[in-house]
């Protein structure tokens, strides 16, 4: 990730009363940085949430003193099929493939292959699939709060 370039500028004089002013605004800034760190985690994280899954949620914000994390999660794991994908139409669409390889992911599981299976469905019929091709929200949703991560920081810190 890149350095994010805050483009904070202090001015200062020559005189005591301009370096006291100067040093009680660093050490105000030092006790604000833990709540800026975590405001600007809650709204990356929100920006994850936006054209997501529906079952996405936002982790709670956790600070032990010198990391501050958070994010977006799911557990419904319909949801994670859908961003993975299966079968063999989802190994024609696959996601991130470097790291489902790592992970164990395969596509196209049983070797059910172009014949596709047949599943049961809630109304106690059943469907035929070759599988789902990946919709990579998450995967989207990452980017995106990569991207806006400068923007959200250099918000915060000029405020």
């Amino acid at each position: 990730m890149p350095n994010i370039d805050l483009n904070t500028t202090y001015i200062i004089r020559l005189s005591l009363d301009s370096i006291e002013g100067y040093k009680e605004a660093l050490i105000k800034r030092k006790k604000q940085l833990p709540k800026m760190a975590e405001q600007i985690v809650r709204e990356v994280s929100e920006v994850g949430l936006q054209d997501n899954y529906e079952s996405a949620i936002l982790l709670p914000i956790q600070n032990d003193g010198k990391v501050v994390s958070g994010g977006i999660q799911t557990t419904d794991e319909i949801d994670t099929y859908r961003e993975f994908g299966t079968g063999i139409v989802g190994s024609n669409n696959p996601h991130i493939a470097e790291y489902l390889v790592k992970v164990g992911w395969k596509y196209d599981v049983n070797e059910h292959g172009e014949k596709g299976w047949i599943y049961p469905k809630d109304d106690g019929t059943y469907g035929w699939t070759k599988g789902l091709p990946a919709e990579k929200k998450f995967y989207e949703a990452i980017i995106e709060m990569e991207e806006r991560l400068p923007e959200i920081a250099k918000g915060k810190f000029r405020k």
